[in-house]
């Protein structure tokens, strides 16, 4: 019918793309947590369809960007917590991204290691027994045990129950970000009894609007149901059937058709046409993610600057949003997002130059000696392997993009998309040169944990082995300053030496299609989600 364009607000940074892939995905079942759905049918495919989710009555139908492989929040997170809402975070964020209370009431630092934090009273588990200071407990330790990377990301060195409505949780080292990082969808608290006799992860008992019902396991398809009970007021959405449907176009079809009720970036090509069906509207949103290419620094050529400064330079940012992305997102200014409240608003546009991009390859030693279009050096032609994963609907047509730019000013470039998984693997292998990744930089308010697994030597999202000692111990004492202004200053300074030198490479600021029908009313985008967060205050008539 009509597409609004709402630009949200956004401040946090992705805390753990690395604990999840730069893809972003549920790509893997929880080994060794014992994931058994205590109600299971018979579906027709194990592969998750629209299909499955058809003649539900009032339950809305919900076809979600990834196959559902798992639901325990200690690494399942932002399923269960942003897009099944079964589970919640102690601490929430507003749409400008500032901390306000959840589960947590008030939090303070009552040591440079230790945060006292206070807990909601009359906040009842699905299975009616009262939250309190033990299960939370329970859940952080759970979650650090089973995630190292929950560990890594708190610092975490233990909680303690000083009172029901209390805990003391403890640092190893001081860590000005810990209320942040309880903001990340994967420090969900459960009660105990979501674990079977043998401790074994089995179902999701939360806090949250929605209450788990079922899973059947063969089409993969995840059914919820409201919460009569909800600390947080009256529930307005019966119920959801989740289904994942990773393909873009199978989105845009299963919308079109009825067969789902809510689906998420369907093709950016495709928005207008969706928009004009009868009953249905899309709306795009700014989200806090960011197209970039990660280098890969063990390969030579990328090693100098200047090749890496031709190859962003090559790159018509503006081009890209309007032609590929078809106006869904933004150019990239940088690695966050404007909106941000530590972004360098002093960033301009990464510029666009190919005579300058060619002029560069040349002073580094590139030349095209036969004539054949592609520079080479000491007989060697200047070949980039660029990967993509397909899941996303702009990863592949903005990679064959940026193939093209590149073969413009003289690189071989070589495009390769595939699944998200194998995308993955080639990072981890180091079998690339660059690779497209939809990093998101959001659920945690604060800039240190980009920098740090970016940039930092050893970081678990530094993908391409970039080492620098100076950048490190610059990143260390941002991350180590608890003045908010005084921190936000220096990560803005830091964001203008890890652009001029071309670490990564942004693209673009990421867009995000919501496709529903129009008997879905009153949904709110929470900027801060992952991808999104389902909202339960939202009606839908069938």
């Amino acid at each position: 019918m009509r597409t609004r364009t709402l630009s949200v607000c956004l401040l946090v940074f992705l805390l753990v793309a690395g604990i999840f892939i730069a893809g972003c995905t549920n790509t893997s079942a929880q080994a060794g947590t014992g994931v058994n759905a205590p109600v299971v049918t018979q579906g027709a495919s194990s592969q998750g369809s629209a299909a499955a989710v058809a003649g539900t009555g009032k339950m809305l139908k919900f076809g979600e960007l990834w196959l559902i492989t798992g639901f325990d929040p200690m690494n399942q997170g932002v399923f269960i917590t942003e897009k099944a809402i079964v589970t919640e975070s102690l601490i929430s964020a507003d749409e400008n991204f500032r901390l306000i209370p959840n589960l947590a009431t008030s939090w303070k630092q009552t040591s440079p290691t230790t945060w006292e934090v206070k807990l909601r009273d009359g906040v009842k588990f699905h299975n009616g027994k009262p939250m309190t200071a033990e299960e939370v407990k329970f859940s952080l330790d759970r979650s650090v045990k089973l995630n190292s990377a929950n560990g890594v990301l708190m610092d975490y060195k233990s909680c303690r129950v000083i009172d029901p409505l209390t805990v003391e949780i403890t640092t190893n080292k001081p860590n000005p970000i810990l209320p942040e990082a309880l903001h990340y969808p994967n420090m969900a608290i459960i009660h105990p009894d979501s674990l079977d006799a043998n401790g074994n992860f089995s179902k999701p008992i939360g806090t949250g609007a929605m209450v788990f019902d079922s899973f059947d396991a063969q089409t993969r398809t995840f059914t919820v149901k409201k919460n009569p009970n909800y600390w947080g007021g009256p529930v307005s959405l019966e119920g959801m059937i989740i289904s994942g449907i990773p393909d873009s176009n199978s989105r845009a079809m299963a919308i079109e058709k009825g067969e789902v009720d809510f689906t998420v970036d369907v093709p950016m090509n495709e928005v207008k046409r969706i928009d004009a069906l009868p009953n249905v509207n899309v709306e795009t949103y700014l989200t806090p993610r960011v197209y970039r290419m990660v280098v890969n620094f063990n390969r030579t050529p990328l090693q100098d600057k200047r090749v890496r400064q031709a190859i962003s330079l090559a790159i018509n940012r503006t081009d890209i949003v309007n032609d590929v992305l078809y106006g869904v997102g933004g150019p990239a200014r940088g690695i966050y997002i404007p909106k941000m409240a530590w972004f360098n608003q002093n960033l301009q546009q990464l510029p666009y130059d190919p005579v300058k991009a060619k002029a560069l390859l040349a002073e580094a030693g590139y030349k095209d000696t036969n004539g054949d279009g592609i520079v080479e050096k000491d007989g060697k032609p200047l070949t980039i392997d660029l990967v993509s994963a397909q899941e996303r609907p702009g990863l592949p047509p903005m990679a064959e993009a940026i193939g093209d730019s590149l073969r413009k000013i003289g690189i071989d470039a070589k495009v390769e998309i595939m699944a998200s998984a194998a995308s993955t693997d080639r990072q981890k292998a180091g079998s690339y040169d660059l690779v497209m990744s939809p990093s998101n930089i959001a659920m945690v308010p604060d800039p240190s944990y980009i920098m740090e697994q970016w940039y930092m030597t050893g970081g678990y999202q530094n993908y391409g082995k970039y080492s620098n000692k100076t950048l490190d111990a610059l990143i260390q004492d941002a991350k180590e300053t608890t003045d908010k202004t005084e921190r936000y200053r220096k990560f803005n300074e830091l964001e203008v030496y890890v652009l001029d030198d071309l670490i990564t490479i942004p693209i673009a600021d990421y867009g995000c299609t919501i496709a529903k029908k129009d008997s879905v009313k009153g949904y709110k985008f929470d900027p801060t989600a992952h991808d999104l967060r389902m909202d339960a205050g939202m009606t839908f008539t069938g």
